[in-house]
């Protein structure tokens, strides 16, 4: 490494460093809330140590409160077009981001975020384009992975993702990962610093090196990338977000860098490009042309002449302005237009890859407040007073006295013999129970578990509990509600992660999918359309002529997605408007034909072949009303000695008198 690329390494090293050791404290802490979600035996003392001997019995309230906010649902998008021409896209944009949380692993991906955000106070997600995968037809796809907030390193000082100039991201790879990504060889590498790894690790795994990976902005704006492990240098791409091909070395055909489809050639080159030669006209989705050559420009973005004749100076600008290529005072009259290959550039997200999802917003905090925080004291109350309980039940019990000379064994048999002398010596066989009372810290510890759930705002109705205080349906209804406007802060937080990934996927996708992939969505009869997300539909040009890519959209959480996520409640939902006449009268096979389009489109099993039976029967019942209209205004027609409206004459070829 010569000494340029060594002054590199160290300068984010020593960045890191400095960056992880004013944010130790966080990274410590978040090994303790993890102790405490697991079920701590730890017990802190007045003066703030550890006692020597740990809980006896835990109950794990920080666990239990924390699944209780667990919420499974995903959000589903929402886009907004910003001018009214724009709708189509809107559609397509948004039946495109559901298509991708469908190939994506969300549920996974989201299981894990539920409990990482509220024990943490955060978590954050990576979304990337991944090159190496697709299908036979496409290149790339989307790639999402959930990041431990120990594994983010953010820049000190600044709080917000889009606001820092680096931050950084350790992750634990394995040296046949880093040599097949980035080509290096590790095998004679050694690390001078400890891995960085959640809490449960017990030491370095074989194999395993930490990869820290910088995100940073660059001189223009744009976002770079250097990675590094140990003292090795691994990538360095200052704009990390430029178009990247990977040429064949063999054939010349763009490939994904592991294989190529054309000529299975495994050896590629890399080129940077920042624009798109076209070498064939574009046809958009709505049937308009980009045309593979446009008129070549000036530096002052005006037409360029083949042969061009230019005149005296003009005095006046309105005038010159008249002329094609006028400036200057100098105006060109003849010749033809120039033509070059239009050049299209490539679209940049120019935006960090990383979103934070927070618990709830804490100001100068990077990560949110964490609920295991708020609820540690109570957890250690818990622990003393279970444990107390424990001491207590435990070891108390029963004492069997016995005159002094009498020897009785007690065993487990049904009858045992004791011989004495006299009366007065059975009185001395008593048998004393030894049981505290545990009454009153019982009480304590129910008020402990009370305290606890009030600060989170966790109620029995939420925990699935009988709710004294709720007597009535609409009483439960409003208790449910209250619980769940205390919480609402965390819902916001979760529709904030969502609105700026549906953001990220849709500019993914514009700067990366060459293909046109294809989207299934439903139309508004609930039948099934198969479309195509093509990024040159996105392409515009200004009054100049200069093209720019269409990303203004508006992108937020569809309200209506928790319901449309309970497929029960919304067929009662459907049952419901059809006896209220939502549909039509209820009998009406009109009414009938669209409750069942309806229950089809939310997937209610057999719905479609009822729906199918009743519009045959619909049809059948129109024909057949059709058949009878026909035949009364034929039968009055001939009782009158008419024939379609003519004399009877004329009908057999009479004439008319």
């Amino acid at each position: 490494m010569n000494s340029k690329l060594r002054e590199k390494l160290q300068l984010w090293k020593k960045r890191y460093e400095k960056d992880k050791g004013e944010y130790q404290t966080h990274l410590d802490r978040m090994d303790r809330r993890e102790e405490l979600y697991r079920g701590s035996r730890d017990i802190k003392t007045t003066k703030g140590g550890m006692a020597k001997d740990g809980a006896t019995h835990v109950r794990n309230l920080v666990q239990e409160i924390i699944e209780t906010q667990v919420d499974a649902n995903i959000p589903q998008p929402k886009v907004t077009a910003v001018r009214e021409r724009d709708e189509p896209l809107a559609k397509i944009i948004e039946d495109m981001i559901r298509n991708e949380l469908d190939r994506l692993p969300m549920e996974q991906l989201m299981d894990i975020s539920e409990r990482t955000c509220p024990i943490q106070g955060g978590d954050g997600f990576l979304a990337e384009w991944d090159i190496t995968e697709g299908t036979h037809t496409s290149i790339g796809e989307i790639k999402l992975t959930e990041l431990h907030p120990k594994k983010i390193i953010p820049q000190h000082g600044v709080y917000t993702v889009e606001d820092m100039e680096w931050y950084f991201i350790d992750t634990e790879k394995t040296k046949g990962y880093v040599k097949r990504r980035y080509g290096v060889d590790l095998e004679d590498e050694t690390e001078e610093e400890p891995e960085i790894r959640t809490t449960g690790s017990d030491g370095a795994a074989e194999g395993l090196v930490t990869v820290h990976m910088a995100m940073y902005r660059n001189k223009k704006g744009g976002i770079g990338r250097y990675v590094w492990c140990a003292d090795t240098e691994l990538e360095d791409l200052e704009d990390a977000q430029a178009r990247r091909l990977q040429i064949c070395m063999r054939c010349g055909a763009v490939g994904d860098g592991v294989k190529c489809r054309e000529c299975k050639g495994t050896a590629f080159r890399e080129e940077v490009q920042e624009f798109e030669t076209l070498t064939e006209d574009v046809e958009k989705s709505n049937g308009e042309i980009i045309p593979a050559e446009s008129p070549e420009l000036d530096e002052y973005g005006l037409p360029v002449m083949d042969a061009a004749e230019t005149i005296a100076p003009m005095e006046t600008g309105d005038v010159l302005n008249q002329l094609p290529g006028g400036i200057n005072g100098v105006g060109v009259v003849s010749g033809p237009v120039k033509m070059a290959p239009t050049k299209i550039p490539y679209y940049k997200p120019n935006r960090f890859p990383l979103i934070v999802r927070k618990n709830v917003s804490l100001y100068g905090e990077f990560l949110g407040a964490s609920d295991v925080d708020a609820i540690e004291d109570q957890q250690n109350a818990m622990n003393k007073l279970s444990t107390k309980i424990n001491r207590k039940v435990l070891g108390g019990g029963s004492v069997l006295t016995l005159p002094a000379d009498m020897k009785l064994e007690v065993g487990d048999q049904d009858l045992m013999i004791a011989r004495v002398s006299g009366p007065d010596k059975i009185s001395q066989i008593q048998v004393k129970n030894l049981q505290v009372d545990i009454n009153t810290d019982l009480a304590f510890r129910s008020a402990v578990y009370e305290e606890a759930r009030q600060i989170i705002g966790i109620t029995d109705s939420m925990q699935g509990r009988k709710d004294p205080t709720a007597t009535s349906a609409v009483a439960k209804q409003f208790s449910a509600q209250q619980a769940a406007g205390r919480l609402e802060s965390k819902k916001a937080m979760k529709r904030v992660l969502f609105q700026d990934l549906f953001q990220l996927i849709f500019q993914l996708k514009l700067a990366y999918a060459d293909e046109p992939r294809p989207v299934v969505s439903y139309n508004d009869r609930g039948e099934r359309e198969y479309r195509q997300f093509n990024r040159w539909d996105f392409l515009e040009f200004d009054d100049a002529g200069q093209p720019y890519w269409n990303d203004r959209f508006l992108f937020s959480c569809d309200a209506s997605a928790p319901l449309a996520s309970d497929r029960e409640k919304l067929w009662q939902e459907n049952r419901m408007n059809l006896q209220q006449g939502a549909y039509g009268p209820p009998t009406d096979l009109h009414s009938l034909v669209l409750f069942w389009e309806v229950m089809e489109k939310e997937h209610y099993p057999m719905a479609s072949i009822v729906k199918k039976q009743l519009q045959e029967q619909l049809e059948r019942q129109t024909n057949a009303m059709t058949n009878a209209a026909a035949g009364m205004q034929l039968d009055p027609m001939m009782a009158n000695g008419e024939s379609g409206g003519m004399p009877v004459d004329m009908a057999q070829g009479g004439e008319t008198v």
